[in-house]
């Protein structure tokens, strides 16, 4: 039992140490003992075992501590390297990232056809194509992530695929025996909400709202991840809204994806002019004060407001993040979503948009991979998008 104790002690220590390492990016053996407090001799006996794991290395920085010299230390961004995918209607976009998160390669492969057998091969030749530019590291490549638009079980099987007619199916399987590589597959908005509560660590609850060819909501209680029974927690689109409403793809009639959802919005569109266009030109048209574009986005606010109301009602949530490409095209809408919230009980500390904007599924999708190997769980970072 004492073994044992001493082994979970150490096993916790050692994640300390990454964790703040992940957060620092390099640091000295006493800068670590300050922040960790954790004695030195633990330090360098850590330390040491990572070096010799080639997690972390030695640099050939020195500091000044206390009047002293003091060897720097880093996190090897390169002691692995990670695949995250979004799996979108018109695409498939995939990225290299090392353990810093940064992006180290990119791609983008159209999908013209979404019957599962022909749009898995497109998937398979993105996953070779990425391989192939996976540059040197020491443990190479650590894992696949795969972000979808449906529902995922707790068991990470697709039950349901909202742009296709996907239904159960084990595409973590298909994959790991492809590749022979651990793999992870996620539910779009649950994956974002990992991302943004990343660019919000000190936000014990948070919810990512995602509106975009459907809507989703990602929920983070407590710091972690909510996924309901089922895995299915968080499928706010199909809410109803709107009883004996528009008929939604689910069955049911009135669901909040059929009146927010940017297919939606353009459908309106189309329906007051017979024109088909868009999502970026309905933007610009907005802007350019064309009357049916106004009318469409007056309503679109409304709903939306409608719906954050109830989202920190139900959740009380100290932040709610809103992906749409709408809302962050627009600057306004949220300053008018947020005069539309008048109940006298809500308490919405923060209400705003993506950090990661148009990566925020792929780079979500990166660190959970990154803490799966790393094995830890809450550590800051910085926000750096940028490719290296």
């Amino acid at each position: 039992m004492k073994t044992s104790n001493t082994q979970s002690i150490k096993i916790e220590n050692i994640k300390l140490v990454v964790e703040k390492l992940i957060e620092l990016r390099e640091t000295s053996r006493i800068e670590l003992s300050k922040f960790t407090t954790l004695n030195k001799a633990t330090i360098s006996t850590i330390i040491q075992e990572l070096v010799d794991k080639d997690i972390v290395v030695e640099t050939d920085k020195i500091v000044k501590t206390s009047g002293r010299s003091a060897k720097v230390f880093a996190l090897n961004k390169n002691a692995g390297r990670i695949i995250s995918i979004e799996l979108l209607t018109d695409s498939i976009y995939g990225v290299i990232t090392n353990l810093y998160g940064n992006i180290v390669f990119e791609l983008r492969k159209k999908v013209d056809d979404f019957e599962f057998t022909t749009y898995l091969k497109v998937l398979l030749e993105t996953i070779d194509e990425l391989k192939a530019n996976t540059l040197d590291s020491t443990y190479g490549l650590i894992g696949i992530g795969v972000g979808i638009y449906g529902i995922v079980s707790k068991t990470q099987k697709i039950k349901y695929a909202t742009f296709t007619s996907w239904k159960d199916i084990d595409l973590k399987a298909i994959i790991e025996d492809y590749t022979g590589i651990e793999t992870y597959v996620e539910n779009e908005a649950n994956i974002s909400a990992l991302g943004e509560h990343l660019a919000h660590p000190d936000d014990e609850n948070l919810v990512s709202l995602n509106i975009g060819i459907g809507v989703g909501m990602g929920i983070i209680i407590d710091h972690k991840l909510y996924s309901g029974e089922d895995g299915y927690a968080g499928e706010i689109g199909h809410t109803i809204i709107v009883p004996n409403g528009k008929k939604c793809i689910c069955g049911n009639y009135g669901c909040l994806e059929q009146y927010i959802s940017e297919p939606a919005l353009l459908d309106d569109y189309y329906q007051k002019t017979q024109e088909r266009i868009t999502i970026e030109t309905f933007i610009q048209r907005y802007k350019n004060k064309e009357i049916h574009a106004l009318e469409i986005y007056h309503d679109f606010i409304e709903y939306v407001s409608l719906i954050v109301n109830n989202i920190s009602l139900a959740l009380n949530p100290k932040t709610i993040v809103i992906n749409s490409k709408i809302v962050e095209s627009i600057p306004e809408s949220i300053s008018s979503i947020k005069n539309k919230l008048r109940s006298q009980i809500m308490s919405l500390d923060v209400l705003t948009t993506s950090t990661y904007k148009a990566q925020k599924n792929v780079l979500g999708l990166t660190h959970v991979l990154i803490q799966k190997f790393l094995n830890v769980e809450n550590y800051k970072i910085s926000i750096n998008n940028q490719r290296i």
